[in-house]
């Protein structure tokens, strides 16, 4: 988590002390029809053309810029004529402000606090729909579910509720469900109940300070017992552009939007995609929307937030100055099983190979290509399939990885219906030259991977995990992480880890 706090807290310094506009009335949780504002009578017996269901917390550092700030925004993209979308919301609040004054004071020394949110308060888990009559001043009474300390956003059962109260609030033709927070895609050590993969909630922390985060296996469990299946799922947080993460979900939703890096927080995320649903309202346009909503997403800055791309540039660690690398799309879970397919071939591939143990055999050539695979984050274990692929191919000349490669790209490029793939990263050493490198190899980014020694702790603890996520059960890639000797690791593989400068980076 010191990791996700370091990266978001560039995002938030850009933003704190703005101002919100909104309108007006109030609600409650309990509320009768003769109490409901004008928005929600006039949805009364009506049913919408979609509801999307936000679903997570502040985790410590970005409630403001991932969130909150975006109520305004979604409240205009709903307040129009002929709106076709809904909005609901289940929201922990950060436990305090901690985290926002102790950023604060890297710009300003004096400065101790306290910040005081845009809406709600700290602490509190909020539950309602997003209506135009929504103030900062009502917000509290109208949407205050419980204390944050008492939700355990990662339980199931919690999960359930909140899907079947959305459905019955806001019902629609369509759902999107929407988890928000930190992610950490398939965190294998931690893939189970009270455990980590996005919404790390602070509110949940340990005497230590971990947060649990709800795992992926619940989202699957919970839309599974609630006989739900979703137009899409909407990963708002870091590194869920994982195939074990999409795999695991794949059966209940049929699109999802994600990406495989680090992803900063950007309030366009939460309201790009209801102008585009009201542009596209039909399910059969659903495409259409998509488009219309990556264009929003990573349109030109107004001045009052921050485009896709503005996010990835020019920002600052420490004394270094970085272009991150970033990638977001939408992606066909109809499409999963043809990707799959492949990386079953190549897991085969790799573990036959990986049994030839002479001077320059199989294994040599699969290290080689382990050692030069991009490596989406220093802490994470996932690497770029595809990248992979190509490696896999470079080093081995055979015509089955030739093959393995050409229809893995085929079968990306026919489960995409877009993807932002950012290569800028730039990196100023200490004598003040800028140097310019892009990975992978590919020249884009696909999808990412875990790719696991079989020395490594985590393995070995946890390997039972993953091999009964439904992934691995597709693909067998597990059989291969059995076998596999070379570490992945950031000092050896090029990635996108800003605070450090390993050695094949240096003149």
């Amino acid at each position: 988590m010191k990791k996700f706090f370091k990266i978001w807290s560039v995002a938030l310094l850009g933003v704190m002390g703005m101002t919100m506009s909104s309108c007006s009335d109030n609600n409650d949780n309990n509320k009768s029809n003769n109490n409901l504002d004008p928005y929600e009578q006039d949805w009364q017996g009506k049913t919408a053309k979609y509801t999307i269901m936000l679903y997570g917390c502040g985790g410590g550092d970005i409630d403001e810029v991932q969130f909150l700030n975006a109520i305004p925004y979604v409240q205009d993209r709903l307040n129009v004529e002929g709106n076709q979308v809904r909005f609901v919301v289940m929201y922990s609040m950060s436990k305090d402000d901690s985290k926002y004054r102790e950023a604060a004071k890297k710009n300003r020394e004096s400065y101790t606090g306290p910040f005081t949110p845009s809406y709600g308060e700290w602490g509190k888990t909020y539950r309602y729909e997003i209506t135009p009559y929504i103030t900062k001043e009502n917000y509290h009474d109208y949407g205050y579910y419980d204390e944050a300390k008492n939700v355990e956003l990662y339980d199931v059962e919690t999960i359930k509720e909140y899907i079947k109260w959305a459905k019955e609030t806001a019902p629609a033709e369509n759902y999107i469900l929407m988890p928000i927070n930190h992610g950490g895609g398939f965190d294998l050590d931690n893939e189970e109940i009270k455990s980590r993969a996005i919404a790390y909630d602070d509110n949940q922390a340990d005497e230590e300070g971990h947060a649990p985060g709800i795992p992926t296996k619940a989202f699957a469990q919970a839309l599974e017992e609630t006989d739900t299946h979703l137009k899409a799922i909407y990963w708002n947080g870091c590194m869920m552009g994982q195939l074990e993460v999409m795999t695991e979900v794949a059966p209940y939703c049929d699109y999802q939007f994600c990406g495989a890096h680090l992803q900063y927080a950007i309030e366009r995320h939460i309201y790009a995609i209801v102008e585009a649903l009201n542009t596209y309202p039909d399910a059969n346009d659903f495409e259409k929307a998509a488009l219309v909503q990556s264009g929003i997403l990573d349109g030109p800055s107004k001045g009052d937030d921050t485009s896709f791309s503005d996010a990835l540039l020019n920002q600052s660690i420490g004394t270094k100055m970085i272009n991150a690398n970033g990638d977001f799309g939408c992606w066909r879970s109809s499409g999963l099983a043809a990707i799959n397919a492949q990386v079953a071939r190549l897991a085969a591939v790799l573990e036959e190979g990986y049994q030839d143990i002479s001077d320059g055999g199989g294994r040599d050539k699969i290290d080689m290509a382990t050692r030069h695979v991009y490596m989406f984050d220093n802490d994470n274990k996932f690497i770029d399939v595809l990248d992979y692929a190509l490696w896999s191919y470079h080093y081995l000349q055979t015509n089955e990885t030739a093959s393995i490669y050409n229809e893995l790209e085929l079968a990306l490029n026919k489960a995409n219906v877009y993807q932002f793939c950012r290569l800028n990263r730039k990196i100023v050493n200490d004598g003040g030259k800028t140097v310019y490198y892009k990975w992978p190899a590919t020249n884009r980014y696909s999808l990412g991977i875990s790719l696991y020694d079989q020395m490594s702790q985590t393995w070995k603890e946890f390997n039972e995990i993953y091999k009964a996520s439904a992934f691995d059960k597709t693909t067998g890639w597990s059989k291969f992480l059995d076998r596999n000797l070379q570490e992945v690791e950031a000092t050896t593989n090029p990635c996108n880890e800003s605070s450090i400068i390993p050695f094949w980076l240096l003149d």
